[in-house]
């Protein structure tokens, strides 16, 4: 089976947090992630922010650094090759799905918050 952009884009997304906890210890809360994603310690994160914190799982499977995940970098050499830039593009539609008020930045409950669909 074969996984598009889409689904990969999302499996990348939902691997990011798990990936960088690992790099600096365990994220037990909506708190923590607020802490680590907010480099700027403005209390809020933004897409910026979101991103870099997010690309990370990104970075870890571009083993070759050639800013794109290619299928054989993919877990078990499945799916649809994916570039830093179709990536960073998912990764800006899931902060503005999660940005409820529109405010250009997530907070800490909007951090907190299931990703919306």
């Amino acid at each position: 089976m074969r996984m598009g952009i889409r689904h990969l884009g999302a499996a990348l997304i939902c691997a990011a947090p798990s990936f960088a906890a690992l790099a600096a210890g365990p994220v037990t809360s909506s708190g923590d992630y607020l802490a680590r994603m907010d480099t700027d310690g403005d209390r809020r994160v933004s897409l910026a922010e979101f991103q870099a914190w997010m690309g990370y799982a990104f970075e870890r499977m571009d083993v070759n650094h050639d800013g794109s995940v290619s299928q054989a970098e993919l877990p078990g050499g499945r799916g649809k090759p994916i570039s830093l830039t179709e990536h960073r593009a998912a990764l800006a539609a899931r902060f503005a799905k999660q940005d409820v008020n529109h405010d250009g930045v997530l907070d800490a409950r909007e951090l907190a918050a299931p990703p919306q669909r």
